[in-house]
Order: structure tokens, then C-alpha cells, then sequence
């Protein structure tokens, strides 16, 4: 029968030295002798034999000249007396080993002159703590090899797991053991003198000043725990001492110098936690703990492997990576820069990268300027103005015609690119324009999405125009997709009240609409107010249908998530998205377009999170090893929170359908709006479909673009989509108050070109 145990606590960490001239050596020796698993080793003459080539370094020994050195060596001092006797009961041996000073001199020996001989001397007066023993042991190991101090404080409260042995020197007779141990154990048989204190529990407030204080200052402290309050804690208090701080990240070699010995009033981390309490960081699960890590290690300094791996957190893996290639690097480089730090050169305050990839030129390439569908040449519109348009009757001030754009630049489009070019002419008509440049995008497959846009702007401008008294005419110019000239309007008269129009009541929603991407806890909405939404696509000939039990919705999810995870495969997909998100908010003002990171209402972890994607060589990397799904979770909560989740279909498709789809998206929006319910598009998968479905040229590969044809098939059989029906839009309804900013615009004359 086999039983499982987990090891003691307190297990035997530290060897028994017993020196050669103690009264009860021999009765001790005698003692040992007498276990038959004990096994005694006595190698004293080789030693001394080293000890005696250290100390005539200019003489090349025979063997036998040596060998007498040796004897005459034994003639001055007695040899059952000299040395020391050091017993590891983990191994069961008994060693003789030189007195400490000769030892250490033949131990630290090949250092000089690397290390000096009285630099290792005043290494030997030095105090060295160490927090947390993964990338910690490491960092132990090198600094007890080239004894870089004399005292090593070591702290960890964890066990050794198998999961661990990817990098923590140990093997698997040490599953269980502490941390501690296993550290504690490896140095005493590397050097037995070099005094080691141990602190089981890991690092507390209790017992942290005791960690830093008993036995008296350490010189250094090495910051490698999981634990991202202990963090601020440990610097805190070290702060408080002037205690110099080190860490070291395994990723990129990143190592961080923390002088507060120099500088007792730098901020801690160098201030990338900002305002973040010690108290908040307790408790946190591992998305969360990635927000605040990513605070702290920054996001465009990561390794793409790295940001990969984050971004697979909860998914496919459990926590983030560290490998023994890297974690080694960091003991050595700490090892390195803190035995600078402890001799008094000058080691400055900073972040510091030993990026091996980087050095050796290994990381691939970084550009995104791939366009895979070849970007379209800028025309002029004023060389393309119809023929085929009477001029208005009623000619605008150039105040009415700055409010009317006003209103008719509020539509919505996609990725906020504003992609319309307005165009007064010398008769007094107006032309709407199809700025290409501007909307290129993978996305924007036959100019589908920005039409929906340009409806949803003459849906603005007609309702404007009505509440001004402006009875006008709208000719839709557009007869096929990609062309130019999308409509003209001319001005018929104004009267002096405002004009009875279909949906007139919905102008004043025009400045309160707004996408809001909010997540709130899941509600049922009136079904008369959804089949409201239903009513106003039947009016034009389109069909509304919506989803929302959580069976469906969770269905859903998994398709766009695919799509989500799909589109950024594709280089112009993954260009378009990098370009299209405004990552800051001085960006966001500085464009007036585009979507600002804010309007997507994330945590903060999930806002890091984002920003991992904004390195293509992450995923690039998905792409390349077929991963990437954590990249299906990014909208799901998203979706699964929707009251309903609707999509907009009709019978042809062509670009009339689209310019119509926008007509009614707008109504149903600013409905949605004046409802008091929050509207989002959620709709990128369905250009993909139509782009896999209709050219060959689609950018995807063969494996892609089948999993695309099975994802559309997934999204019809949910929707009992009939097959002579074009997917145009989808969106999600919910109740979530108001998005915390609206999205920027451009301003009207950044639009408009008057004759």
C-alpha cells in the first residue's frame, strides 16, 4: 500500500559542523560509523592539495612533487585534528572539509580577479535577503557560488510542485518540500559555512522588519514573490531602512533597481502602480493580478510569447509562464548587478533589459505594413459632381448648412473612421461622398459597412432638416457597390415650423445616441419595445430578428468570438484593428476619430489585456501554432449580458439594401436610445462572411476560411436564417445607463468642401 505525505515544515535544512579538534569528534565520527546508511567521506588531502596550489600559484606541481607538499603540510599541523567535519543527513554523508577560511579561499579561488580578493572580502561582510525562490533559488544558487555575500536571508512559503520543475533546480524526491528547504539545502552543499537565516512563512507584516533587521541591515534585498502586496510591502519597509531593492521578471531579461539607499524618497515600482493601495492588491484572481502586473512591466515592453501567453490566462492556461532559460539568465544578471550594488559601484536607479532575442537579432519582424487588398488612390469629388440634379429652390446659409452636417456627422460608422466627403455646390445642392482612403478596411468589403454609415447620415440629415422647416429631396446616386457619389440633396423651400416627416419625434435622440459597449447584469426587456425595433425594418423591407435566452446568446458568443479571434489572423484585419483603436486619450482628441479605448467601458485588466494585441508578432505567434483562443473570450461577457441580440437581414444584396440598412439602424438606434436602452454594433463577422463567401482574394487561408463558411453556417441555423437572405447587421439591445464618454467627431469642415 502506497501513502502520500507532505513533507515537515521544519525538515532538516541546515548540515551539523563538527570541527576535527572537538573532544567529541571521534565519538561522534564512531557513531556514524556504526549506521550502515551513513556514509563517511574523507578527501581532506586533495583538498589540501588545492589549498596548496592557491597559495604558490606561480609553482606548476608533479603529481608527486604535490604529494609531498601534502606531507609536509601534515608534519605542521595535525591532521586528525585540522578541518571540519560537516554531516548532511538529507544525503546521509559525512564530509571532512578545510577550516572555513582555507576553504572558502579554495572555493572562491578561479574568481579572482573577476572578483578581487579583497573585494570578496568585503562581500563576506555582506547581508543579502531573497523573496520568493523560483526565480529567487536561481538568483540564490549564483550569488552562493560566487559567495557574494556571507549571510543569506531566504523567504518562501510554498511548496515545490511538479509544475514547478520547468525551472527550480530540484528533482522529483523534493515534491512537497518548502522552497526554503530545497534552496537552503542546495547552498549548504555548495559552501556549509555561508550562514543562512530562513524564513518558512514567507513574507508578513509581522515579520518583515525582522527579515530585513535581525542579525542586522541587509545590504541588498530581491524582490522575486507572486504576491504583488508583499511587493509594495517589502519596498516599504525597505524604503524605510534605505535598503537597495532588485527584481528580475524572466521576461526579456527585464531587472528593475530600486536605490533606496541613495534615493529613500523614489517611488516605489518607479511609480508605474500610481495610486494603487497595498491593501487593494491582497486577494486579487489571476486576470486581476495581470491588470496590475502589466502596470507594473508595461505592455509594449513585453516579448510577444509573453503577451501571448497572458492572453491565454483562464483558457488554455492557468498562469503565466516562466522557463528555465530565463529564469537562470536572471539569477546571473542579479547575481551580477547586485554584487556591483554591494561593493559601492555606481549601480543607478532604472529598468534594464537583457533581452537575448534582442541582442542576437532573433524577434521577428514588428512592421504591420502589409495591405493585402492594395489601398484605393484619393479621387476629387468636385471632378465627379453629377449632371442629372436640378439646383435647390431654397439656397442655405452657411450656418444652416454647418448644423445640418452637424447632425448628419453624428451617424455612427465603422470603427469611427467618418468616412464621408460633403460637397456644396455652386446651385446649392448637396453631395455626399465616399471618402475610400478613409474607410479602407478589411471590414469594409465592398464599401457594404461605410453605406450603412452614409444611410445612417442621410437618415440624421433628414430628420435635422424636417425640424428646421427644410422640406428637401434626396436622390440616391449610388447604383453599385465602390462608387463614388452616394447621394445629392436638394433644398426645396423652408417653412417657418417644422415639417411633419416619418420618425420626426427621433431628432432629438440625435445627439444622445451613442454606442455603449456597458456590461450590466442581464435583463429581460419588453417584448413590445423589441418588436417595436422588428416593425421599423418591416417598414423597409428588411427583416429584424432578435435572440435572447442565455442558451442562445451563449451560442453566440462562441461564433463572434471565432470571428473576433479570425479577423485578427488576417494581416489587413490585424492592421485595421491596431490603427482603428485610439490608445489614449490624448490620441483620441489629437484624431477625433477612430475608437477611443475608453468607449469600450473595460477593467483595468482588461484594458491591459487589449493592449497586448497591439504587438502583431502575438498574433502572428496564435496564428502560427493554431492558438489564440483566450481571444474568443474577449466579447463574451459582452454578449451573454445582452437583453437581445438582433440581426438585420433583407433579400438582395446590393448597395441600395445597404444605404437602407443605415436608414433603419438609425431609427432603431436612436429609438433604442430615447428608450433608455444602450445600443452596440457587433457586427464585423458578417462582412467576413461576405468576403470569404464571394471572392477568392479573401486573405485567409484554406483552414480559415472553411472554419469561417462553418461559423456563418452556425449563425443562420441559430437565427433560422432563410438562404435567399443577406446578413447586413448585427447589434445588442441591454439596459445599462449611460456609456461613461462618447466617441469624438470631426468637425464639419473637416468634411465639407463648398464650391
Amino acid at each position: 500500500m502506497h501513502t502520500s505525505k507532505r513533507f515537515d515544515r521544519n525538515d532538516q535544512m541546515f548540515p551539523l559542523i563538527i570541527s576535527a579538534d572537538d573532544p567529541d569528534c571521534n565519538s561522534k565520527l564512531e557513531e556514524w560509523e556504526r549506521i550502515p546508511y551513513i556514509e563517511l567521506v574523507d578527501d581532506i588531502d586533495h583538498q589540501v592539495g588545492e589549498l596548496i596550489k592557491a597559495l604558490t600559484p606561480q609553482k606548476i606541481f608533479e603529481e608527486k612533487e604535490l604529494q609531498s607538499e601534502i606531507e609536509n603540510f601534515f608534519k605542521k599541523t595535525d591532521r586528525e585534528t585540522y578541518g571540519n567535519w560537516i554531516y548532511y543527513p538529507w544525503k546521509n554523508v559525512v564530509m571532512r572539509l578545510l577550516p572555513e577560511e582555507d576553504f572558502i579561499r579554495v572555493r572562491t579561488q578561479r574568481n579572482n580577479y573577476k572578483i578581487t580578493h579583497e573585494e570578496q572580502t568585503t562581500l563576506r561582510q555582506k547581508k543579502v535577503g531573497i523573496v520568493g525562490l523560483s526565480v529567487g533559488q536561481s538568483i540564490a544558487l549564483v550569488m552562493a557560488l560566487e559567495r557574494s555575500c556571507g549571510e543569506m536571508r531566504l523567504a518562501d512559503f510554498d511548496h515545490l510542485e511538479l509544475s514547478n520543475l520547468n525551472r527550480i533546480k530540484a528533482g522529483v524526491p523534493d515534491l512537497g518540500r518548502p522552497k526554503t528547504v530545497i534552496a537552503a539545502r542546495e547552498i549548504a552543499e555548495i559552501d556549509p559555512y555561508l550562514k543562512l537565516t530562513i524564513f518558512n512563512d514567507g513574507i508578513t507584516e509581522e515579520n518583515i522588519d525582522s527579515f530585513l533587521m535581525d542579525g542586522g541591515q541587509l545590504d541588498l534585498l530581491v524582490d522575486e514573490c507572486d504576491s504583488l502586496d508583499i511587493k509594495i510591502l517589502v519596498r516599504e519597509r525597505a524604503k524605510h531602512f534605505h535598503v537597495p531593492v532588485m527584481m528580475e521578471t524572466s521576461d526579456r531579461g527585464m531587472v528593475d533597481v530600486e536605490r533606496y539607499d541613495l534615493e529613500p524618497e523614489r517611488e516605489i515600482l518607479h511609480g508605474y502602480l500610481g495610486g494603487v493601495s497595498r491593501k487593494a492588491l491582497s486577494g486579487l484572481t489571476n486576470p486581476q493580478k495581470v491588470g496590475v502586473g502589466l502596470k507594473i512591466t508595461g505592455v509594449e515592453t513585453l516579448s510577444p510569447r509573453m503577451k501571448a501567453s497572458l492572453l491565454e490566462i483562464g483558457e488554455t492556461i492557468s498562469t503565466w509562464p516562466q522557463l528555465a532559460s530565463a529564469v537562470f539568465l536572471g539569477g546571473a544578471t542579479i547575481a551580477h548587478i547586485g554584487r556591483r550594488v554591494l561593493l559601492d559601484e555606481p549601480v543607478k536607479s532604472g529598468r534594464f533589459y537583457v533581452d537575448l532575442d534582442e541582442i542576437i537579432s532573433l524577434d521577428e519582424n514588428t512592421d504591420l505594413d502589409l495591405d493585402a487588398f492594395g489601398k484605393p488612390k484619393s479621387s476629387n469629388p468636385i471632378d465627379n459632381l453629377p449632371k442629372n440634379v436640378l439646383p435647390s429652390s431654397y439656397v442655405l446659409s452657411r450656418e444652416e448648412l454647418h448644423g445640418l452636417l452637424e447632425k448628419a456627422n453624428m451617424a455612427p460608422s465603422g470603427g469611427n473612421v467618418q468616412p464621408w466627403t460633403w460637397v456644396f455646390d455652386q446651385r446649392g445642392v448637396l453631395h455626399l461622398f465616399h471618402d475610400k482612403v478613409r474607410s479602407h478596411s478589411m471590414l469594409d468589403f465592398n464599401g457594404s459597412g461605410s453605406l450603412i454609415a452614409f444611410g445612417a447620415a442621410l437618415e440624421n440629415l433628414r430628420l435635422a432638416a424636417s425640424k428646421e422647416g427644410l422640406e428637401i429631396d434626396v436622390i440616391e446616386q449610388i447604383k453599385e457597390f465602390d462608387e463614388d457619389l452616394v447621394a445629392s440633396i436638394r433644398f426645396i423651400d423652408k417653412a417657418q415650423n417644422p415639417i411633419e416627416t416619418p420618425y420626426s419625434e427621433l431628432v432629438e435622440a440625435i445627439e444622445l445616441r451613442n454606442t455603449n459597449r456597458k456590461n450590466t447584469k442581464k435583463q429581460f426587456l419588453p417584448k413590445e419595445d423589441l418588436l417595436a425595433y422588428s416593425r421599423i425594418a418591416e417598414e423597409e423591407g428588411l427583416f429584424l430578428d432578435f435572440k435572447e435566452e442565455i442558451e442562445d446568446l451563449n451560442k453566440l458568443s462562441k461564433v463572434i468570438g471565432e470571428m473576433d479571434r479570425l479577423r485578427l489572423f488576417h494581416e489587413q484585419g490585424l492592421k485595421d484593428f491596431v490603427h482603428e483603436v485610439r490608445w489614449s486619450e490624448k490620441e483620441a482628441k489629437e484624431t477625433l476619430d477612430g475608437i477611443d479605448i475608453a468607449t469600450l467601458e473595460l477593467s483595468g485588466a482588461e484594458k491591459a489585456a487589449m493592449g497586448l494585441l497591439k504587438d502583431p508578432r502575438t498574433i502572428r505567434f496564435f496564428k502560427k501554432f493554431l492558438m489564440g483562443y483566450g481571444l474568443t473570450k474577449i466579447s463574451h461577457q459582452t454578449l451573454i449580458s445582452s437583453s437581445a441580440l438582433f440581426l438585420l437581414r433583407g433579400v438582395s444584396y446590393d448597395a441600395d439594401t445597404y444605404l437602407r440598412a443605415g436608414k433603419v439602424l438609425q431609427r432603431i438606434w436612436l429609438k433604442a436610445n430615447l428608450d433608455g436602452y444602450s445600443f452596440q454594433p457587433v457586427t464585423a463577422c458578417l462582412f467576413i462572411f461576405h468576403r470569404v463567401e464571394k471572392v477568392k482574394n479573401h486573405g485567409f487561408t484554406e483552414s480559415e476560411a472553411d472554419s469561417i463558411k462553418d461559423l456563418k453556417k452556425s449563425l443562420n441555423s441559430i437565427y433560422h436564417s432563410k438562404s435567399e437572405q443577406n446578413e447586413l447587421f448585427m447589434f445588442r439591445v441591454n439596459d445599462a445607463g449611460q456609456p461613461s464618454i462618447r466617441a469624438y467627431r470631426r468637425d464639419v469642415t473637416d468634411s465639407l468642401i463648398i464650391l
